[in-house]
């Protein structure tokens, strides 16, 4: 069989070639064309290059969204080097660690994370070698140092020295298993695991993509979401740069930006979380908003509740929902949008190239009959194949070249998955089953309910009770009576909540998924006060 180049470089270079006029980003007000975007990726990867940047070496970025964010990545792909994307909401210690794992060649950092590095560079057991230090100070959108000093280096100043008098580098030939990502869990249940995703990964998933979603060349996407998760990055951004479309990228997510720019730059795709979708429809400017261009809004990261899909719908979009995770880079279901409606809460069938079977979690048997919960188990070309330097949970987590998700779920009679919850969350309380994902469907339709998280705490009498965090918008100040009232139409009464704990926000993640940890901190912490 012939080699088949999947480095996205190579699409990139050929929208270049053939449209080099055709706008390729818009980021905070400016604009790149392919040629324009293009050739600054060529100059980094010189810089990259000229210091000894090799095939296999990690470069890592701790930033925003922004043009240094893609023009770095594509840049390491240039040179067959693996990106680092970091979470830009970790603490100095968690920062450490990731370094400590991926050991990169090359650390660049905004700004507006100095502070944080700085803290972690204190460190008396935190040592750097030579890995270069640099920091982003040509971005027109945030405000810039007016001094950089050692061990520090101006990103553009140390990339104009390393391109001087070097010849430009080839793009490297990327095979299938070559590493491209190297992203790493939120572990907020332990140690954070980098997860490996090669070219072949983030190539099958678009192949996944294309397949099943309305995406066509030309499209606009919005790319709001974190980039460093890699539902923001992967599911629609990197496909459409090379596949001869204009990607919006903001630095964050803002709820009345995000549909000014949906109307005014005729958005076609985007990727959302289901927080994002409700902070846009509670904005004054919803109703009045104009997003029909929105063909292909993929959700994930939480089941869409039903009100939601309703009100999307009547502004002539359909939310099309998805399930997946970092290690299935990102889709591995999806429910076609003309099925939104019809199977309300499934997260769809199996994309065309990747196979899900539910599995007894116990037995490791297959679960043959509908209905019936098991986790889920992941397997195809867009499933990482393994987690970084980390062969116990490599084991753990591959079973016979299935990956299991974690995730528990079921299939109807007609085949359509549901994801219940994870394994891990599961709360049993007086010998029954709940599945906290199930109870916070049910509160999110009670009237001037914002945000919900649902949790087990220890109790003496049931082992677990069934606590939950609720938001309300302003002037709704439920009772618990009030909720298990409401709830019990809706729920067995072993599910229903026992104790309610209000709060102004609920804890969420960078990529719109509930941070249960913080979610028990703040239940447990708040039934000690009372």
């Amino acid at each position: 069989m012939s080699f088949i180049d999947r480095n996205p470089v190579v699409g990139l270079e050929r929208q270049t070639i053939y449209f080099p006029e055709q706008l390729l980003l818009t980021y905070e007000g400016r604009t790149w064309n392919n040629a324009e975007f293009f050739a600054e990726v060529r100059e980094q990867a010189t810089a990259l290059h000229a210091a000894e940047v090799k095939p296999g070496d990690r470069v890592v970025y701790l930033g925003l969204n922004s043009v240094s964010f893609m023009r770095t990545m594509f840049a390491c792909w240039w040179l067959g080097a693996v990106f680092v994307p970091l979470n830009f909401r970790l603490a100095p210690r968690e920062i450490a660690g990731l370094l400590e794992q991926s050991a990169p060649r090359v650390l660049l950092v905004e700004p507006g994370h100095l502070e944080t590095i700085e803290t972690m560079l204190g460190y008396p057991d935190v040592e750097i070698g030579d890995m270069v230090l640099l920091l982003i100070d040509d971005d027109h959108a945030i405000e810039n140092p007016s001094a950089i000093d050692a061990p520090w280096t101006p990103a553009s100043t140390w990339i104009a020295e390393h391109v001087a008098d070097a010849a430009d580098p080839a793009v490297q030939g990327a095979d299938e298993d070559d590493l491209a990502i190297l992203m790493f869990t939120s572990g907020t249940t332990g140690k954070p695991k980098g997860v490996e995703l090669s070219y072949g990964n983030i190539w099958w998933n678009s192949v996944n993509v294309d397949s099943l979603v309305d995406t066509r060349r030309g499209d606009t996407n919005l790319a709001v979401a974190p980039l460093f998760h890699i539902g923001g990055l992967n599911a629609l951004t990197i496909r459409v740069m090379v596949r001869g479309g204009h990607v919006v990228v903001r630095r964050t997510f803002d709820p009345r930006q995000a549909l000014k720019d949906i109307e005014e730059y005729q958005v076609n795709q985007a990727f959302l979380v289901p927080a994002m979708l409700s902070a846009m429809a509670q904005t004054d400017e919803f109703a009045d908003s104009k997003i029909e261009s929105l063909r292909a809004l993929i959700c994930a990261g939480a089941p869409v509740p039903t009100i939601l899909l309703r009100q999307y719908q009547a502004k002539g979009v359909e939310v099309q929902q998805a399930w997946g995770l970092t290690e299935t880079a990102p889709f591995a279901t999806y429910l076609p949008a003309e099925l939104t409606h019809q199977r309300p809460g499934s997260c769809g069938v199996p994309m065309p190239f990747t196979q899900i079977k539910v599995v007894d979690p116990l037995t490791s048997i297959d679960v043959e009959e509908s209905g019936q919960t098991g986790e889920l188990w992941v397997k195809g070309p867009n499933v990482t194949r393994r987690y970084w330097n980390n062969p116990k949970a490599t084991e753990d987590a591959f079973s016979d070249g299935w990956f299991r998700s974690g995730d528990i779920g079921y299939r109807d009679a007609d085949g359509f998955l549901y994801v219940v919850d994870r394994l891990k969350d599961m709360i049993i309380t007086g010998g029954e089953n709940v599945y906290p994902a199930e109870v916070e469907r049910a509160l999110m339709e009670y009237p001037g309910a914002l945000d919900v998280a649902v949790v087990g705490v220890a109790d003496d009498q049931w082992g677990e009770a069934v606590v939950a965090v609720l938001s309300c918008v302003d002037g709704t100040v439920p009772s618990i009576e009030d909720v298990r009232e409401f709830s019990a139409g809706l729920l067995a009464r072993y599910k229903l909540p026992k104790r309610l704990i209000l709060t102004g926000s609920v804890p969420r993640n960078g990529s719109g998924k509930l941070d249960k940890a913080a979610v028990r901190l703040l239940a447990n912490k708040t039934l000690e006060v009372k």
